[in-house]
């Protein structure tokens, strides 16, 4: 299966954040997503890690937000299932589109089979 990896990428504590604080949440939170994604692979699936979009915006050089996103959503639009692995508010926007789509969506890693139990 194809599976886009769902979670936070800023820290859930919007006030008074400086610039550094903002690029170790993130940079965290990129971590744990491809933690997630290797679980994925070794379980035989193929993961999409939308907090690595900005490697291309980065030798893009003039990616606004948006355009982010709209990777994101339309690599979603050809996954299989979704993986949550943290909440946020782009998580519930990800979420409602998954729906839409009507894709798998596993709210746990634990959650997702290996390739082989696939029916």
């Amino acid at each position: 299966m194809r599976i886009y990896i769902a979670g936070a990428l800023s820290s859930k504590e919007k006030t008074s954040r400086s610039p550094s604080k903002v690029v170790t949440d993130y940079i965290q939170n990129v971590s744990a997503m491809c933690k997630a994604a290797s679980i994925i692979k070794r379980k035989g699936h193929y993961p999409y890690v939308p907090g690595l979009d900005f490697l291309l915006g980065m030798i893009i050089g003039d990616w606004e937000e948006e355009d982010y996103r709209g990777m994101g959503m339309s690599f979603l639009e050809v996954c299989d299932a979704m993986v949550i692995i943290s909440n946020s508010w782009g998580v519930q926007k990800e979420l409602e589109k998954a729906k839409e789509l009507g894709i798998i969506i596993y709210n746990d890693i634990g959650e997702v089979p290996e390739k082989w139990m696939e029916t």
